[in-house]
């Protein structure tokens, strides 16, 4: 039992308290990151995170503030295509340019006019290396809300950048324009509003001469072609898969993926790098206003294993 506020009168514990407060430094915000996102920020005030794209933004202001997140080896081909000249080709005017320093990186960020469909704004975008990612960070807005957001708050905005170490599996399911019920053992590497999500079972993010079984789920628009075309339609899709070679296709049919219309194919083959012995299987769900690809590849040896579980994630999809 606490004796504590019984032994001290009311009195004195608010004046110890008010005193403990007064003591303690001013605490800075927390980043906030965005959903799906191991970038995040301290938003300057006004903006918030957008539902609509990984940043944050000020419609009052007409503002925004949009996050990219890039490998970390991807930092030098990026600080390459933003020299002034080919930011001009874009048609920026870089007005200003500064290096940044971080605990744990890098980084510099271009300030100035932006002309595009005929309209004009002005960004500051920041590129960074830090914490084993490149952070692309673009800060837009309207001329008008320039009087309110200076290079000197942007700047500050920008040397908030942190990096969480995961994101959590909430979070990339979330966003995701459908569901899936049943990652059977699986786990989602990366996620998008689009509708890409890639998956793996096994601890590394990068697979490698097919050392884990991987699978890629994604949706695209436009006309489902008609029943006698599905077929053909399925193999040029299936024909456009990158890392394969001496492909040889065991089964090609329609068939129902839960209430919809679907088309699989399988397919033994061999990595293109390392000529590991391979199985594929494609799966398309066919939707009104476009179709739903399902590919997985697995090396052979695991195939009567891992088969079915992709069975299990494919049966489990349905639209949000």
């Amino acid at each position: 039992m606490n004796l504590f506020p019984q032994i001290l009168p009311r009195a004195l514990l608010g004046a110890l308290a008010g005193l403990i407060l007064a003591a303690a430094p001013a605490r800075a915000a927390d980043p906030v990151f965005p959903v799906n996102s191991r970038i995040g920020l301290v938003a300057p005030a006004g903006f918030t995170p957008s539902s609509r794209f990984s940043g944050f933004e000020n419609p009052q202001a007409s503002a925004a503030i949009l996050l990219v997140e890039l490998p970390a080896d991807a930092y030098a081909d990026v600080e390459k295509g933003f020299t002034d000249e080919a930011l001009k080709a874009r048609g920026m005017t870089v007005q200003l340019r500064e290096p940044l320093t971080f605990k744990d990186g890098k980084g510099f960020f271009v300030s100035g006019p932006q002309e595009s469909g005929g309209q004009k704004r002005h960004e500051a975008v920041m590129v960074a290396t830090l914490n084993g990612v490149t952070a692309i960070v673009s800060l837009q807005m309207v001329e008008a809300t320039r009087a309110t957001l200076t290079d000197a708050i942007m700047r500050n905005t920008f040397q908030t950048l942190a990096v969480r170490q995961q994101v959590p599996e909430a979070e990339k399911l979330a966003v995701l324009p459908y569901k899936i019920g049943n990652l059977a053992k699986f786990r989602i590497v990366r996620s998008a509003r689009e509708g890409v999500a890639i998956l793996t079972d096994g601890p590394n993010d990068e697979v490698t001469a097919v050392e884990q079984p991987f699978m890629l789920v994604a949706v695209a628009p436009g006309e489902p072609p008609k029943v006698e075309d599905r077929d053909k339609f399925a193999r040029q899709l299936f024909g456009t898969l990158p890392g394969l070679k001496d492909v040889k296709i065991t089964r090609s049919e329609p068939l129902r993926i839960g209430q919809a219309q679907g088309y699989e194919i399988v397919a033994d083959a061999k990595d293109t790098k390392s000529s590991t012995d391979v199985s594929a299987v494609q799966w398309v769900r066919f939707g009104q206003s476009g179709y739903l690809r399902m590919f997985a590849i697995v090396r052979k040896s695991a195939w009567s294993d891992v088969f079915p579980r992709l069975r299990a994630i494919r049966d489990s999809i349905e639209p949000r």
